[in-house]
């Protein structure tokens, strides 16, 4: 059982890790700077997350490039949300993410995020793994 936490289809670009930084910098780009804002305002509301709970990502990025990396989008998105609702990125468990292949000027962004179970994160680890509650140590 899970329950979404957000669901929003943003007419943004998917943005990449490797234009998060400057060379040999840890400092933010301008662009990513405006990832960030752009991401905060559009999710602007306030949310119902606890730093206890185990969250789940599902993520479909359309881009107009075919070469453009889907896991690049990972990174800057999740440290964006961050910043909007108030979650810690080590609390995602689970991802499932999709490449979209668009015309240029229709690239977009589908979030999803949902808190999970661990009755449900064991379930699928044990469905993926082929192992069962008595053969691994269960999440806590």
């Amino acid at each position: 059982m899970s329950k979404v936490i957000v669901e929003i289809q943003l007419g943004l670009k998917p943005f990449s890790a490797n234009k998060m930084h400057y060379a040999r910098m840890k400092r933010d780009t301008k662009e990513y700077r405006r990832f960030k804002e752009d991401i905060v305002r559009l999710l602007g509301a306030k949310y119902k997350v606890n730093k206890d709970d185990k969250y789940k990502l599902t993520l479909v990025s359309g881009f107009s490039n075919r070469a453009s990396d889907l896991d690049n989008t990972f990174k800057p998105l999740l440290d964006s949300m961050q910043l909007a609702m108030g979650f810690d990125d080590k609390q995602v468990y689970e991802v499932e993410a999709y490449k979209d292949v668009q015309p240029k000027g229709d690239e977009y962004l589908y979030i999803k995020l949902e808190k999970v179970t661990n009755i449900r994160l064991n379930k699928q680890i044990n469905k993926i793994t082929g192992a069962t509650d008595d053969t691994r140590r269960l999440l806590s």
